[in-house]
C-alpha cells in the first residue's frame, strides 16, 4: 500500500496474532517508514486496542485513529520520532540513562573486542527497561545494557548485548516465552553493522 495523499504508505495485517506479536509487527514496520507518515493495521485480539494506545505513548508515535467494525480493528498511526518522556523529571531520567548508555557504546566502538557481539532489540524503551528489569530479578546479568546503535534505528532506544551467541539466543527465547517484546538478534560485525541472525 502507497496512499500518499493521506500519508498512509504500508498496511500490515496482524489478524490471528495475539499479545506482543501485533505489536512486535508494528514497531518493526514503522521503524521502515519515513517520519511522518502513516500505517495502517488490521487486528483482531481484544487486547490491541489498549495495547496500541499504550505503545503509541510509550514510543513517541502518534494514533491517529482506531475503530473496530465486526470484531476487526483498523488502528492507522504516524511515525513519531521517539518517545522523552512526558514530565520534567521522566525527560531529566531519559536524558541521565541516555548519557550513560551512550558512555557505554562509545567505550565498545573503541575497544571493539570488549563489546558484545550479538544484541537484542525491543518493541519500545520501556519494554526494553522492563524486560532488563525481569532477568535482573531472575538473576540474569550477564549482559550489557547499551542504547539501539543508529545503524538499527535513528533514534533513541535500548538494547542489550551478550558475548555468546548461543547465550543471546537463549535469552531472547526466555523473554519471548514470558511475552516481552523483543524484535530481533542482531550480529554486530567488524564494520559496525548489524545484519539480523534471529528475526521474530
Amino acid at each position: 500500500m502507497q496512499v500518499m495523499g493521506n500519508k498512509v504508505v504500508k498496511e500490515v495485517d496482524t489478524r490471528g496474532m495475539f499479545c506482543p506479536t501485533p505489536l512486535i509487527f508494528v514497531s518493526k514496520e514503522l521503524k521502515n517508514i519515513p517520519v511522518g507518515k502513516r500505517l495502517k493495521v488490521l487486528a483482531d485480539d481484544k487486547a490491541f486496542k489498549k495495547d496500541i494506545k499504550i505503545w503509541c505513548h510509550d514510543t513517541g508515535n502518534k494514533l491517529i485513529s482506531l475503530e473496530e467494525n465486526n470484531g476487526i480493528i483498523t488502528a492507522v498511526i504516524e511515525r513519531g520520532k521517539g518517545w522523552h518522556g512526558d514530565t520534567l523529571f521522566e525527560k531529566l531520567k531519559f536524558y541521565a540513562i541516555g548519557v550513560k548508555l551512550h558512555m557505554y557504546d562509545y567505550f565498545f566502538r573503541v575497544f571493539k573486542s570488549a563489546g558484545p557481539k550479538y544484541i537484542i532489540t525491543f518493541m519500545s524503551i520501556p519494554e526494553g527497561f522492563r524486560a532488563i528489569d525481569f532477568l535482573k530479578e531472575k538473576g540474569i546479568n550477564d549482559f550489557v545494557t547499551l542504547p539501539v546503535p543508529d545503524e538499527i534505528y535513528e533514534f533513541c532506544g535500548v538494547v542489550i548485548g551478550f558475548k555468546s551467541k548461543d547465550r543471546a539466543v537463549q535469552v531472547y527465547n526466555f523473554l519471548k516465552d514470558h511475552s516481552f517484546g523483543v524484535e530481533n538478534i542482531h550480529i554486530v560485525d567488524r564494520k559496525r553493522k548489524y545484519p539480523v541472525l534471529k528475526d521474530f
